[in-house]
């Protein structure tokens, strides 16, 4: 009893005896553009969550499934009815794998599309049907949860879910930001004389800019990019405010500027450097797992590489090959030609040149290929979670980036040395052959992945338990103490206009008087002349 006595007393006098065992989550996913990297991104840090004792609710639109959900990552689930048909969910299911399509249009071309718009439906869609849901809403609004935790890929309905329950809301996202969430939003500046900003048009761009990349970085940010922000996302969220009185008082952004936390999956060893906030907490490698020991199969197969070590080839979990046959068949044919051996994530028939070096599957433990000391080379199309699984294990990359992030991740891999992009609408056999032996043979490539491997892995804590330590302190405290005043100012105190024009006048006024004085000095001088000439 007096050891448990002095460990209480020991806890009370450590931390105030603050708590936050027991809290419970809310985590909706009822868009239909969720990805199984999305899911398995958020269910990471839900699963722990679930570890440490707390509860986590997941609200999922029905038809959607749990794709991606790590076991064990949620105590239980809300199903939101979907009120799409089965030629409905076909047509979306279509839609989503024509998504490779985009990739050989040009910028203008993409402007006139309409598939963006078609995207902009299918994300709102889950939205509107969850607000049209009142039994759904009041059994939520009945369930008294501690925190809402949301992950924002192309809308931000969750923000407005928190706000008509009344709860404060986490923001995860998988990449640097998203047409939906970036850093003004949480009042975080962002010079866009150095902070490249469009991942949509202007990936190119990094943060030592020539003076007309700064033009076209300031075009894109402040025209271009805040009109497709106002169309694709205010609007939306204005009109859903209006329709079901949630927070009138407040503007969409204000709502969203809320977030007590912003988890970004993100790090220094790859992003350029910019300014943060206290409740911007990267956490780059998320995902990353101790590696586990490969099948006896790809293991027996990967040690008959000998020296010469193996290749991984993969466009991620929502791309299940390229664009056309004659694609697979220049990279099976270079494949064939190669010492390494490959192992290639590949749906479909069987590509013309595949030769016995190369091992075709549905699916690659990418994570635990990549920590094999024999891996020498990712060909990826460049998501984030693939980006940091080869950085963590210090393995270059030769990148073929298809849309949305990858394209800037491609261009920041570049920049940092660890490998270089290919435009993968007009690929040659020469040139994806030559961009291979390249990075196998130069040397330099390898240098800076490892470099890059050990900044990631220079850290107090791993991503995981710094995202898990972030929510239960917001969950203790409150985010208030972590929020930029810049989220509750508006444009002409934020920029300090109306010190600037006081500053303006005051000066005017004092030079006014100086005028004055000095006017009314010369005349007095003047009469004292006149005065003495007289005498």
């Amino acid at each position: 009893m007096k050891l448990l006595f002095w460990s209480l007393l020991l806890l009370m006098s450590l931390g105030g005896f603050q708590s936050c065992i027991g809290a419970r989550f809310l985590v909706p996913s009822v868009t239909l553009l969720r990805t199984p990297s999305h899911q398995m991104t958020l269910s990471t840090i839900t699963q722990a969550l679930v570890q440490r004792g707390h509860e986590v609710i997941f609200l999922i639109i029905d038809n959607q499934g749990v794709g991606g959900f790590l076991p064990d990552s949620y105590t239980s689930k809300v199903i939101l009815p979907n009120p799409m048909t089965d030629q409905d969910l076909q047509e979306f299911s279509d839609f989503i794998n024509s998504v490779t399509d985009w990739t050989n249009v040009t910028k203008l071309e993409a402007l006139k599309d309409p598939r963006p718009w078609k995207l902009k439906e299918y994300a709102n869609f889950g939205c509107s049907v969850l607000f049209e849901n009142t039994a759904i809403l009041e059994q939520l609004r009945l369930s008294n949860f501690d925190e809402l935790i949301t992950y924002p890929a192309v809308d931000v309905c969750d923000t407005l879910l928190a706000a008509y329950l009344d709860i404060p809301f986490i923001v995860v996202t998988g990449t640097k930001r998203v047409p939906a969430f970036h850093e003004g939003m949480l009042g975080i500046p962002s010079p866009v004389s150095y902070v490249p900003f469009s991942i949509l048009f202007t990936p190119e761009l990094g943060h030592r800019m020539t003076f007309f990349e700064r033009v076209t970085n300031t075009v894109m940010f402040y025209g271009l990019h805040n009109a497709i922000e106002y169309l694709t996302v205010y609007r939306h969220l204005r009109h859903l405010q209006r329709t079901y009185g949630i927070r009138p008082d407040l503007t969409p952004w204000q709502i969203i500027s809320k977030a007590d936390l912003w988890l970004c999956h993100n790090t220094w060893a790859l992003e350029y450097p910019r300014p943060i906030a206290p409740n911007w907490i990267p956490i780059g490698g998320l995902t990353i797992k101790e590696p586990r020991p490969l099948p006896e199969d790809l293991e027996r197969f990967i040690q008959g590489s000998g020296d010469h070590g193996f290749i991984v080839f993969t466009l991620g979990s929502m791309v299940n090959g390229l664009p056309s046959d004659a694609l697979n068949d220049i990279i099976s044919k270079v494949f064939s030609e190669l010492p390494q051996r490959i192992l290639w994530r590949y749906l479909g028939e069987k590509p013309r040149y595949l030769g016995n070096n190369t091992l075709i599957s549905e699916w690659l433990p990418q994570n635990d290929l990549l920590a094999h000391p024999k891996a020498r080379l990712l060909i990826y199309h460049g998501g984030s979670a693939g980006v940091y699984e080869a950085m963590n294990y210090g393995v270059p990359m030769l990148l073929m980036p298809l849309g949305f992030d990858q394209f800037t991740n491609a261009h920041q891999v570049a920049a940092k040395g660890m490998g270089f992009a290919l435009d993968v609408t007009d690929l040659s056999e020469h040139e994806f052959g030559t961009s291979i032996n390249k990075l196998l043979n130069d040397k330099s490539y390898m240098i800076s992945a490892q470099r890059a491997s050990s900044i990631m892995r220079d850290q107090l804590a791993s991503p995981l338990e710094t995202a898990v330590f972030w929510i239960e302190h917001v969950i203790k405290f409150g985010g208030d103490h972590l929020r930029l005043r810049s989220t509750e100012m508006g444009f002409i105190e934020l920029n300090s206009l109306d010190v600037v024009a006081f500053l303006v006048v005051l000066s005017l006024i004092l030079l006014y008087i100086d005028y004055l004085a000095l006017r009314g000095c010369y005349k007095c001088v003047c009469r004292n002349m006149k005065k003495q000439k007289t005498d």
